[in-house]
């Protein structure tokens, strides 16, 4: 479990640092991540609230402090394997993968809803979390909530110029990294088990993830692709 205290800046920059020395030179300074905060921002109003939309880790460890959160879907993206990771839950040898948005479907996941005076604080941790390669890119999306209420919320989606992206892998060789691909902060297949526990709890049924789920434990020859967390207390409605 990712934890508050490992998203400071100066742990962070720890991790930036030892990543450009190991070859990965695209990793965002804090400067870069803080420029990047500031655009984003400037689509907020001052004292008003957010919304953030997660769809992969955030769902079941966002690790950051909220008002409010409410299953939701968004429309024009959808789940994607779609960049490596060679370190985290890989290793340049076998990378693993990681989910991002990209073009095209639609996308159910929960909308966390941030008070006013919790934005600029929680954003900035955000960024420390998902900022740190470059990969994503920040976007404010149309979001509808189950309750029926329709906001907008940040996420992060991919950017297909980035030397991470992967494209529309087959999704055999996605499930073979998946399936093997370990790293020191875990195993990529346990990422994928999380994901597809939370959005089964929630009444979410993405065929995508599903998939990948079979084809994971038939690679390893297992019922599970791995240990699941403990489902957090979102209400599926």
């Amino acid at each position: 479990m990712l934890k508050r205290e490992e998203l400071s800046s100066e742990r962070i920059e720890q991790i930036v640092a030892d990543a450009r020395k190991a070859g990965y030179d695209f990793f965002l300074t804090q400067e870069e991540r803080e420029a990047s905060l500031r655009e984003a921002l400037k689509q907020y109003g001052p004292g008003e609230e957010a919304w953030v939309f997660a769809y992969g880790s955030l769902m079941w460890n966002p690790a950051l402090e909220y008002a409010e959160t409410v299953p939701c879907e968004v429309e024009g993206w959808r789940r994607s394997f779609c960049f490596w990771v060679p370190l985290g839950r890989g290793t340049p040898e076998l990378p693993g993968l990681m989910l991002a948005l990209e073009g095209g479907g639609r996308c159910e996941g929960i909308a966390y809803r941030l008070a006013p005076h919790q934005v600029r604080s929680e954003l900035a941790i955000l960024w420390n979390r998902e900022m740190l390669s470059g990969v994503y890119q920040a976007r404010w999306v149309p979001t509808r909530l189950r309750d029926g209420r329709t906001v907008t919320a940040v996420t992060f989606v991919v950017d297909t110029k980035h030397s991470q992206y992967c494209g529309d892998l087959p999704i055999e060789r996605a499930a073979h990294h998946i399936a093997f691909a370990e790293g020191r902060r875990g195993a990529c297949r346990d990422y994928l088990a999380n994901t597809a526990a939370h959005a089964r709890a929630l009444n979410i049924h993405d065929p995508y993830i599903e998939e990948l789920v079979e084809r994971v434990a038939n690679l390893r020859g297992e019922r599970s692709v791995g240990s699941v967390l403990p489902i957090n207390g979102i209400q599926a409605g």
